[in-house]
């Protein structure tokens, strides 16, 4: 089996998203906001954080949001705190050069000079000790995983051999693409108050904000360290409750709250896939295109020339010597052969024009800024259907399994952890 790997998801790599510095610029909060067994969360702490997870994931900073996100923030802020706990109880040490390689990591992702994170924060109004607070965390539980809970996962040839019968027996069914949201119930929130937040960092993605930026700020689950990524799912795979709501949405959808495996779930489904049915974005086609150039503020006299024209060639135009011919007499540069091109890589408005047309024939019409294009298949290679391969199977058993040890381990360290809660 492949090894399970939980590289630190490191939620600050969107620090650039952040907004304006005038937008997070606060007088510091004085107080307690709550107590860990012996470890303090200051308010300060907290109201450095719902910054930094307002900026991270894109959304737009108002009081209104900072006192709905508080009550969450504040949860994973006292989950930080127990997570480095545990790892220093297991001698798990996170030394100043691995927060350092973390810091250079943020850097060059958000192309941030080297050395230079702690201006780039400071020009943001954001206190740089917040941060690797949640840097420290974030490797800390990370060690944990590695060090205690994947050696407890394992994985036999004979579930593999059963995995791999049950999806033979499964063609046509559906596999899914999923990210998730995952906020735990807890005895001391009312369950109408976590719906709400649940349904608060939905809205928050229908309305622009990046769903694993999000994940990772605000999500208490495993997956919140990979924004959410949760990988290729089956519905069987699926609690009930899931799985009623994911074959209802569509791909790029965000789903409701779900309540769900001791909490609120938001989904959202990036892909999916037929199993056994080869996937369409895999084709590749040998493709020739005529462009034809039309403003987008082009009057309708010109707009109906342009599209008249296009219509001719589609009705006259046989075969790729005949489409070559015509794109001579066309000669202009975005007019040519596009050689052999994945569908999946084709602009999305493209890809329906070209995906079933017969070989040799020319397309239906489709606009763009540029103008209106017409293409021709002189080549289509289907991909081969495939079922998931005995390590894949593998991952997605294994992952599974791990995720329900980690928020075990993590539900007892709540369980058994002194948490007084100040503000409310």
């Amino acid at each position: 089996m492949k090894a399970l790997h939980r590289i630190a998801g490191l939620a600050l790599l969107g620090l650039l998203a952040l907004t304006t510095p005038a937008a997070f610029a606060q007088t510091p909060a004085q107080g307690i906001a709550a107590v860990v067994n012996d470890q303090i969360v200051t308010l300060f702490d907290l109201e450095q954080r719902i910054a930094v997870a307002i900026g991270s994931a894109g959304l737009r900073d108002s009081a209104d949001l900072r006192n709905r996100l508080r009550p969450q923030v504040l949860r994973t802020l006292i989950d930080e705190t127990l997570q480095i706990a545990e790892a220093r109880r297991l001698n798990l040490s996170i030394t100043t050069a691995n927060v350092e390689d973390a810091k250079r990591v943020i850097e060059t992702r958000n192309n941030i000079p080297r050395g230079g994170l702690a201006t780039f924060l400071a020009g943001q109004g954001l206190n740089e000790q917040s941060v690797l607070r949640q840097i420290r965390a974030e490797l800390s539980w990370n060690r944990v995983v590695q060090a205690v809970l994947v050696p407890q996962v394992k994985v036999s040839e004979q579930e593999i051999d059963a995995e791999m019968a049950r999806l033979a027996q499964s063609n046509g069914k559906f596999r899914y693409l999923l990210s998730e949201i995952f906020l735990p119930a807890e005895t001391t929130q009312r369950d109408a108050d976590l719906r709400a937040q649940a349904q608060r960092l939905g809205d928050d993605i229908r309305g622009g904000a990046q769903f694993a930026a999000v994940a990772r700020q605000f999500s208490r689950g495993s997956s919140a360290f990979a924004g959410g990524d949760i990988g290729w799912v089956m519905e069987e795979q699926m609690a009930p409750e899931l799985a009623n709501v994911v074959r209802t949405l569509n791909v790029g959808a965000v789903s409701a709250p779900i309540n769900a495996g001791g909490g609120y779930y938001v989904l959202q489904v990036r892909d999916k896939r037929q199993i056994g049915v080869s996937d369409p974005n895999e084709t590749k086609l040998h493709l020739k295109q005529i462009a034809l150039p039309l403003p987008p503020t082009a009057p309708a006299a010109e707009v109906a020339r342009t599209e008249a024209r296009a219509q001719s060639i589609a009705g006259t135009v046989r075969g790729c010597e005949q489409m070559d011919s015509m794109i001579r007499e066309v000669g202009n540069p975005q007019s040519g052969d596009l050689g052999t091109v994945r569908v999946g890589d084709l602009p999305e408005r493209f890809r329906g024009a070209v995906a079933n047309i017969e070989i040799g024939r020319v397309s239906e019409q489709v606009r763009s800024d540029f103008g209106v294009h017409v293409f021709m298949v002189c080549q289509r290679d289907v991909a081969a259907a495939e079922l998931p391969t005995r390590a894949e199977a593998a991952q997605t058993i294994g992952q599974q399994r791990l995720d329900a040890i980690e928020r075990r381990h993590m539900r007892d360290l709540r369980r058994n952890a002194n948490i007084d809660i100040r503000v409310r």
